[in-house]
């Protein structure tokens, strides 16, 4: 009896042993277990966002205009005429030597003016100078070489082409600073003359992203006909309730005009923790604080005017919560009754955003999310200290309405999750950091986020584009338990240094280098293409690799080391020092 007792304790050992490696096999080999079905008819749209298609500048020849370096002068990205901000320099020196405001002011609201001419509209919102914006009516598989390489640098979405074949990938090309409701238009013109008489579809993708979230919220109100036709909507970071920044650029509202961030950390925050910037910050004490604070004020209210005053796609950038308040300040007046207008119907298409989209999901469209968050807003806003953002806009907003803690802070240990979109007892919409509560974003079981990940720098992450993408084609991805390689919470992560510096290498001679070294760099490019492999980031041994590839190959000569030299380390300690005395001087002065 003791001997059977004992073969069952083994067998059952055994069993149990072979069932828990069985489930090791399969956490560890998710790719395995999951099988896609990759739709290959539908054509996807993408609507970029505000970086990812340039404007030009026309000139009297009908050509795109350049500047004296033969270089294209854009609408967007931003050309500014240096030349036009030197003008103030006199009225500077003024200001400084006299100790008051000596027209510097005036004289940088005029060069704000005359610097961004190129972005200059009248009160109808039409551009003064002739500006020209590409939008090709044909797939990515038609498009130059030229052209194609410069949208798959913006977006590195090649892979969407290798699913589902570039000739059914469409890039809607639109003005970044033009108006919100003639794009949404113009979307609508593009899916009916374009995409669906080239490809013979009945349906459409659309991954609409980060201001291309702000052009869908306009069509989606605008053109409810069209909902039958959508297949699947994927927002990637997309501007659902505008930004923080611009709404406090629009009430005037800005860090700068606070002493602790004028004079101590908003450079330092812009520039890094370098000599220039502390510098810097201490040159700024020639003008005295009200001065200073007078003079930025002149030249902020005139890159408003000029840039974004008459810019409907800007003000559809102004959160909600903001836009009275920034109406109010900007857009008094009967001469803005055309842009104020406009504004209005486009705050109009964002109250009626959730009603909108709940709609298009009842007709059977499937509706996902990216989002990212957990880095500071871009330190011009008031409260970029404090809140969750992917540093271009704050987490809310492209989320959707997920609550997020405060940064450095959780939800609290005794938070439950809300449940307002989702109540489901089995499903958990609570991140493991406890910084974020799913269920109040409007698609809880359709939306990632990425913990760490900036905005502009989304490109660079391979796993966040990659599931964008599987979110687009593959028909077996449903929601965010779908794929256990893509889990709802994940780290940000980004590839480009690390691909530049293994391209780095293969491009090197290596007869220079020395067979240890050699040696170290072929490990370090093998543990960095171990991780790659690995689509649940592990932020600690990817940064740990990543550098360890960096310093492998500065050892073998092979790039230059980035990391400050003994010298510059030493002067910004010095310039640290002596800016932080010198504020501290004038605080005691102003206090007595």
């Amino acid at each position: 009896m003791k001997r059977i007792k004992k073969s069952v304790c083994l067998v059952l050992a055994i069993m149990m042993i072979l069932s828990s490696c069985m489930i090791f096999s399969s956490a560890a080999d998710t790719r395995a277990v999951y099988v896609p079905d990759y739709d290959t008819e539908t054509p996807v749209i993408i609507v970029h966002g505000m970086s990812q298609n340039n404007t030009y500048l026309v000139d009297e020849n009908g050509e795109w205009a350049k500047d004296d370096d033969g270089n294209y002068i854009h609408g967007w990205p931003l050309h500014i005429e240096i030349s036009a901000l030197l003008k103030a320099v006199p009225n500077l020196i003024m200001s400084a030597f006299t100790r008051q405001d000596a027209g510097l002011s005036d004289a940088l609201y005029q060069a704000a003016h005359d610097a961004l001419y190129v972005i200059e509209k009248d009160n109808n919102g039409n551009y003064i100078n002739n500006v020209d914006v590409p939008c090709y009516e044909c797939p990515m598989s038609e498009l130059s070489p030229e052209v194609k390489e410069e949208y798959y640098k913006f977006l590195p979405i090649q892979q969407l082409g290798e699913l589902i074949g570039e000739d059914n990938v469409y890039y809607f090309g639109y003005d970044s600073i033009g108006d919100v409701v003639s794009t949404a238009d113009r979307l609508y013109d593009y899916i009916h003359k374009v995409v669906l008489p080239q490809t013979g579809a009945e349906q459409i993708k659309i991954c609409p992203i980060s201001l291309g979230g702000t052009v869908a919220t306009y069509y989606l109100n605008a053109h409810p006909e069209d909902y039958s036709l959508i297949k699947k909507m994927v927002f990637v970071v997309p501007a659902i309730d505008g930004s923080n920044i611009i709404g406090d650029l629009l009430t005037n509202n800005l860090s700068v005009y606070d002493d602790s961030e004028l004079y101590e950390n908003l450079l330092v925050a812009l520039l890094g923790e370098t000599p220039l910037a502390y510098t810097l910050n201490i040159v700024l004490r020639i003008l005295p604080s009200d001065v200073l604070k007078k003079a930025l004020n002149g030249l902020v209210d005139g890159v408003v005017d000029v840039a974004a005053r008459r810019t409907t796609i800007l003000w559809a950038l102004c959160p909600t919560e903001y836009y009275e308040e920034a109406k109010a300040i900007w857009l008094e007046g009967d001469e803005y009754a055309v842009i104020r207008e406009k504004v209005d119907s486009y705050m109009e298409a964002r109250a009626n955003f959730e009603d909108n989209l709940f709609a298009l999901k009842a007709t059977g469209a499937e509706l996902f999310d990216v989002a990212c968050y957990d880095v500071p807003l871009f330190p011009l806003c008031k409260d970029y200290k404090t809140t969750n953002a992917d540093r271009v806009i704050h987490a809310a907003s492209p989320s959707m309405g997920a609550t997020f803690a405060d940064l450095g802070t959780t939800l609290g240990e005794d938070y439950e999750a809300v449940g307002t979109y989702c109540d489901d007892p089995t499903h958990d919409h609570l991140s493991p950091d406890g910084v974020v509560d799913a269920t109040t974003g409007l698609l809880p079981c359709t939306t990632w986020y990425f913990k760490g990940q900036a905005h502009e720098m989304l490109p660079d992450n391979d796993v966040a584009l990659e599931l964008a993408i599987l979110a687009m084609v593959d028909d077996n991805m449903k929601d965010v338990y779908s794929n256990p390689a893509y889990p709802q919470f994940n780290n940000g992560r980004l590839v480009r240094t690390v691909n530049e510096n293994m391209q780095a290498w293969e491009d090197f001679d290596k007869s220079k280098v020395s067979e240890e070294d050699a040696a170290a760099v072929e490990k370090a490019i093998a543990d960095v293409k171990a991780l790659k492999e690995e689509t649940i980031v592990d932020i600690e041994a990817w940064t740990a690799a990543e550098d360890a590839l960096e310093a492998a190959l500065v050892e073998a000569g092979v790039i230059e080391d980035p990391n400050p030299s003994c010298l510059e380390s030493a002067l910004t300690t010095i310039t640290k020092t002596a800016n932080r005395s010198i504020n501290k001087v004038y605080s005691e002065i102003l206090n007595k």
